[in-house]
């Protein structure tokens, strides 16, 4: 037939049964990575950290010495002031260090006018730099005998004298391109750590994930052949159900067992066609009038609204074509506006929507009544998933009607989802 394409089934199987299993899959593999990430970013966050707090401290130990030694640091034998870091370790003074450190001392009036400085202990800095960086330093003065801080790359300390204030700087140049070093080292080891843990956690999902995909096919299996079996006992009860009729007369016991045989007809249909969604089959794409379907299968159902004395309104636009499978289509169509029409509260509106915006198909169906909570709305479209509330204890069905709109959905490569509107409306929403 012209127009008509039959989709390899092997493609639509990997499509609604694999896709799941590559969700589970990548699902897995971003948990473990996330996980892995933040725990690296604690780690070398932590430790890049540490590195600066500690060099932050030492220069200010080595500063307080400065200041308190007339801008020299003391030899070895001479230095008798026991200082330590949180850990307790000693900070020490070697012969080596006045010549690895480079420092210069600014001295400046109670106005902070300049007095004297001393750069004889570096060659970067200029006279003029020296006034800079002490006016800079005085205009953030504390309140307080002690202020410490960084301008630049040089660490400062600042002490209230007797004739002014005094102000030690030292560079720390080396030390901060250390500790970038450091850094790009952590990031550079954390790259290829998360590489190779991609590889093998990628690797590893497959089997991690096994013991599920063994479930959902046994459940598959499960579900298509109770289905076949279901079928001809049902198919005995309601010929018995006609030969009870006809020998003994109508009755309110031969009446349920017709309505309790239609319903457990619907869930075995139900099931079978979403068995078959998700493993593929009797699925024919073709182009066809969208709007003339929508339209005819809507107009099927709104006597239902009416009866129950239900509002139901329609706006479906014309000359809206598709190409996918007509029958999953209606039956999406059918499922979201029999679950309006159960769900509507009494007397309220049911509004069908079908219309079209750019490239996407937009199909929308709304009704009057109790809005979803958050957490129902995220597992909604999971088989045989009910909300615990009265919506669910009052209209009865099975959980499974929504489930096959998701598979009718993602089998034509769209979109579903549902959200709360104004005036306690619940709009389900399908992109084509």
């Amino acid at each position: 037939m012209r127009g008509l394409w039959k989709p390899d089934l092997n493609f639509l199987k990997k499509e609604m049964g694999e896709c799941m299993i590559q969700k589970m899959q990548s699902k897995f593999v971003a948990t473990v990575m996330a996980a892995f990430l933040i725990l690296t970013g604690i780690v070398a966050g932590s430790i890049n950290l540490f590195g600066f707090i500690q060099t932050i401290r030492r220069y200010d130990q080595m500063l307080e010495i400065l200041i308190s030694n007339n801008g020299e640091f003391p030899e070895p034998e001479e230095f008798n002031k026991k200082i330590t870091d949180d850990f307790g370790h000693e900070f020490e003074i070697t012969v080596e260090t006045r010549f690895e450190s480079r420092y210069f001392l600014v001295s400046l009036d109670s106005e902070g006018n300049y007095l004297d400085s001393d750069i004889s202990h570096i060659a970067a800095v200029s006279g003029e730099d020296v006034f800079i960086y002490a006016e800079k330093v005085f205009k953030e003065l504390k309140p307080g005998k002690v202020s410490k801080g960084t301008c630049n790359l040089y660490r400062y300390r600042l002490e209230q004298t007797n004739r002014g204030y005094e102000i030690a700087f030292i560079d720390m140049t080396q030390q901060m391109a250390n500790l970038e070093n450091i850094r790009t080292i952590s990031v550079m080891i954390s790259a290829v750590l998360l590489v190779l843990l991609m590889i093998i956690v990628s690797f590893l999902s497959k089997r991690a994930i096994r013991p599920m995909v063994e479930t959902m096919e046994k459940q598959k299996r499960f579900i298509t052949d109770a289905g076949h079996e279901l079928k001809t006992p049902l198919a005995v009860i309601s010929a018995n159900a006609d030969v009870l009729e006809l020998t003994g007369g109508k009755n309110e016991w031969i009446e349920s067992i017709r309505n309790q045989t239609k319903q457990m007809d619907v869930l075995v249909k139900r099931l079978l066609f979403l068995s078959k969604m998700e493993e593929g089959e009797q699925m024919v794409f073709a182009e066809f009038d969208l709007s003339k379907a929508v339209l005819e299968k809507v107009s099927q159902l709104s006597t239902i609204a009416y009866s129950s004395e239900k509002e139901f309104e329609t706006d479906i636009a014309e000359n809206i074509h598709y190409k996918g499978d007509m029958t999953a289509i209606e039956h999406l169509v059918s499922v979201l506006t029999e679950n309006a029409i159960k769900y509507c509260s009494e007397k309220g509106k049911i509004q069908v929507k079908l219309y079209k915006s750019g490239k996407t198909i937009h199909f929308e169906v709304r009704n009057e009544g109790d809005p979803l909570e958050a957490s129902e709305m995220s597992r909604l479209f999971e088989r045989f998933y009910r909300p615990d509330s009265s919506r669910s204890k009052n209209t009865g069905g099975h959980g499974i009607g929504l489930s096959i709109a998701k598979a009718v959905v993602t089998a034509h490569k769209g979109r579903i989802y549902v959200k709360n509107e104004k005036n306690n409306v619940v709009a389900f929403c399908v992109e084509l």
